[in-house]
């Protein structure tokens, strides 16, 4: 039984020369929408895990898509667009489309991007608006430092098109400095509750290893289809989070935190559940 958080830097050469992760049966609960899903399970299984997706939520449109469609029509009107998730890229794209505005325009107006990290800059490049800085930690606060480093906001427009359902930590840091932030709705999170409760079902019977989670919303689908607060999980079954924030979302369920990936990315995610394995294996021996 593992208890507490551990955090993993490391620097790999991208070169996988062991099955580090072999025969692990790893939960991978966020859901499918695009190449990101895919990476992760082409590293699992390249260290020797079996990925199994079993995604804890739903992405869905946002209720009201009207906010960003008006901010669409204004965008060159903002200073800075900040993106914090690869999801946002489609239906921000949709909005601008529909508003008759082009990336290349977008870019021509003189509006600065920000992304959360480089996933989500390789979206927004993808869709011709590459962005002009990533931060050095990708998280909120990463965000709000970075830009408070690249230039003074009093007074500066700052577009933040996010999930309904989004931290507050970026719009309030960024007006505490001075910028007017418009923060608008671009997708939701909803929670699964059939494929919450399969999980959970698997997970009682033995069937997973290691649960990994990269929000807290699939954290509290998870949590709602597992039971009362506090109801412990099978001996040995591991818990890695993406990110603090969706660690904090497992402690505040009343589960168990293993190790939280830094970087803050997939490789991260990776290298921390290789840092718990190796942890299960020396406590085993």
């Amino acid at each position: 039984m593992f208890r507490g958080r551990f955090h993993v830097r490391q620097v790999r050469s991208g070169i996988v020369t062991s099955k580090s992760l072999s025969g692990l049966r790893i939960a991978v609960t966020r859901p499918r929408s695009g190449s990101s899903e895919d990476r992760l399970s082409a590293l699992l299984s390249e260290r020797g895990a079996v990925p199994m997706h079993i995604a804890t939520t739903r992405t869905a449109p946002a209720t009201d898509l009207d906010p960003l469609r008006e901010a669409a029509m204004h965008i060159a009107e903002y200073d800075w667009l900040v993106v914090t998730s690869a999801r946002t890229v489609p239906p921000l794209m949709e909005a601008l489309t529909r508003a008759g505005v082009p990336a290349e325009d977008v870019r021509a107006s003189g509006v600065r991007i920000c992304a959360v990290g480089p996933r989500t800059g390789d979206a927004l490049s993808v869709a011709g608006l590459s962005p002009d800085i990533l931060p050095e930690r990708f998280v909120a606060e990463g965000v709000v430092k970075a830009l408070l480093e690249a230039t003074d906001l009093e007074g500066a427009r700052i577009l933040l098109p996010r999930a309904e359902e989004g931290r507050e930590v970026i719009p309030a840091e960024l007006e505490a400095a001075g910028a007017s932030v418009d923060v608008v709705p671009a997708y939701r999170t909803d929670g699964d509750p059939e494929e919450s409760g399969r999980l959970a079902e698997l997970v009682s019977g033995g069937g997973v290893d290691v649960l990994t989670f990269t929000a807290g919303s699939a954290v509290r689908s998870f949590a709602m289809a597992w039971g009362r607060r506090g109801r412990p999980l099978p001996d040995g079954v591991g818990v890695v989070a993406l990110g603090p924030a969706t660690a904090d979302a497992l402690e505040e369920e009343g589960l168990p935190v293993h190790g939280v990936a830094d970087p803050h990315t997939l490789e991260g995610l990776v290298y921390a559940l290789e840092n718990w394995a190796e942890t299960r294996r020396s406590s085993d021996a």
